[in-house]
């Protein structure tokens, strides 16, 4: 899976408010899972040892790979992966930071189950994971220009039983994720997003300190 959809983002905005919440080392190795086309890898590249992308998007991996070769980027790796096979890629305890922007949202409940438990696997006891850009459902009226239209998005989906995903991904409840953590032992935080983010008041961030 990748970024889908198309919308336009402020990318060095988005990279510093990552960094800011994940505070990277220069020791650390990095995933950027989902990464399209490195926009997001290459602003982060130069805080860390090593920082490998995975993307299922052939276009978007051959963009991302001229990227580094114009802007000399070499501690940077590309694969050309669906996300649902990256403990297959990587061995277990492989990352001390993995961040997955975008996208989450793009796969179904069980798929994104599967997904924390495959980036827990690669990602080192301790480390952390985070996971970003998330529609918020409990914050779901936010999204539409009056309560006119929410409410008519609302019926319409009841009348024609939609529980899934829309344009903009599946709208997940910060609880589902939370309560996912709490199982496992996992430290969780559910972060806003910065007023500065043209999503915030629509959006949440999520950190999970790993543990197994």
């Amino acid at each position: 899976q990748s970024a889908r959809r198309g919308e336009h983002y402020k990318f060095e905005a988005i990279a510093n408010d990552i960094i800011d919440k994940v505070q990277f080392e220069k020791d650390d190795i990095v995933l950027d899972l989902c990464c399209g086309n490195a926009a997001l890898a290459k602003r982060i590249a130069p805080l860390c040892k090593k920082i490998h992308g995975v993307d299922f998007s052939k276009e978007l991996i051959k963009t991302g790979e001229r990227l580094m070769m114009e802007e000399g980027i070499l501690n940077m790796e590309l694969h050309l992966a669906d996300a649902m096979v990256v403990d297959e890629i990587f061995s277990e305890d492989t990352f001390d930071k993995s961040y997955c922007y975008f996208s989450f949202q793009y796969f179904s409940k069980k798929k994104r189950e599967m997904l924390l438990e495959k980036l827990s696997r690669v990602t080192r006891h301790k480390g952390w994971i985070f996971i970003g850009d998330i529609p918020d459902k409990t914050r779901m009226r936010n999204f539409y220009s009056s309560p006119v239209k929410y409410y008519r998005e609302k019926i319409s989906r009841i009348i024609q039983f939609k529980e899934g995903e829309c344009l903009l991904g599946w709208w997940i409840d910060p609880k589902e994720i939370v309560d996912w953590c709490e199982k496992r032992r996992m430290g969780v935080s559910i972060m806003p997003q910065s007023v500065n983010m043209p999503h915030a008041h629509y959006r949440f961030d999520v950190l999970i300190r790993n543990s197994k």
